[in-house]
């Protein structure tokens, strides 16, 4: 302190201190606005191949197609899922894999469903008196490490399946789909 200078209040001091929280939030606001924005990663459905049925339960393995639409690699660290018949919940999944989906490119990843055959039994009772489609949905959560720790990327999907043009199953275990249907 200078010995001739008046002192200062304590309102002073509080004030300075608003002034430099006020500027950093508008620098980081600021930053953060200047970032370049990410595309969303899109998630499709390809394939699904039931290997087991059980009283209960059936697990499917659901082939998805992860596309990054976006200039930047991204490594993917797991992902879980939630599979929708007709906009109903019927079943979930995940990928414990570690994969990486290339600058502008896709990749293929298994994903386990386990579905509830009493909740699933009921939406196909409703599916087959209804249309010759049926609409499903894959949403959930892909995981990626940070400098901050994990992050979550959010997928939302949906789609049609045409039931006429369902394919016949395969020898090496029964499918749903073998191909997307072409359109």
């Amino acid at each position: 302190m200078n010995p001739g200078a008046p002192a200062r209040p304590a309102s002073h001091a509080i004030r300075n201190i608003r002034r430099l929280v006020l500027t950093g939030t508008i620098a980081a606001a600021t930053a953060c606005s200047s970032m370049s924005s990410v595309e969303p990663l899109d998630v499709t459905l390809t394939n699904i191949s039931i290997p087991e049925i059980t009283v209960f339960e059936t697990t499917l393995v659901a082939k998805l197609r992860i596309t990054n639409p976006n200039p930047e690699g991204l490594t993917i660290d797991g992902a879980s899922f939630k599979l929708y018949l007709e906009d109903k919940k019927v079943g979930t999944g995940a990928t414990s894999e570690t994969f990486t989906v290339d600058r502008l490119d896709s990749t293929v990843v298994d994903a386990i469903f386990h579905i509830n055959n009493a909740s699933a039994l009921l939406r196909l009772k409703d599916i087959l008196a209804g249309d010759d489609e049926v609409t499903y949905g894959v949403r959930g959560s892909l995981f990626t490490q940070g400098k901050f720790g994990t992050k979550k990327i959010k997928v939302d999907k949906t789609g049609r399946i045409d039931l006429e043009n369902i394919k016949a199953p395969q020898t090496d275990g029964p499918r749903l789909i073998d191909t997307p249907p072409s359109g």
